[in-house]
């Protein structure tokens, strides 16, 4: 491919970065929590201090979180923080798409 083509990308951007499906989706649901928690942050206008204290986590994870810093999390502790500050949760499992 050249670089004046374009290529059609997928719903997950990780998948089109070469990781393995599981991987790709794993890594996509992380950061859409990880998405969640900044957006709840900055809503609530939230200090680094203050966050750490409504998603009951250290500061150094809030820095963490604002930094993009995906290795460092778990979907159950994303999950975790997320419910310490009072959000309700909703998971809906679909057939993939062909």
């Amino acid at each position: 491919m050249n670089n004046n083509e374009i290529k059609v990308g997928s719903q997950n951007v990780f998948l089109d970065l070469g990781f393995s499906s599981q991987e790709a989706e794993n890594l996509r649901i992380r950061s859409e929590l990880m998405d969640q928690i900044t957006t709840l942050i900055e809503t609530q206008n939230w200090s680094i201090g203050a966050a750490s204290t409504y998603l009951g986590t250290s500061i150094e994870s809030v820095d963490a979180l604002h930094k993009g810093k995906i290795g460092q999390f778990s979907i159950e502790q994303l999950i975790t923080m997320l419910t310490h500050a009072g959000m309700r949760i909703h998971v809906e499992v679909l057939p993939a798409a062909a």
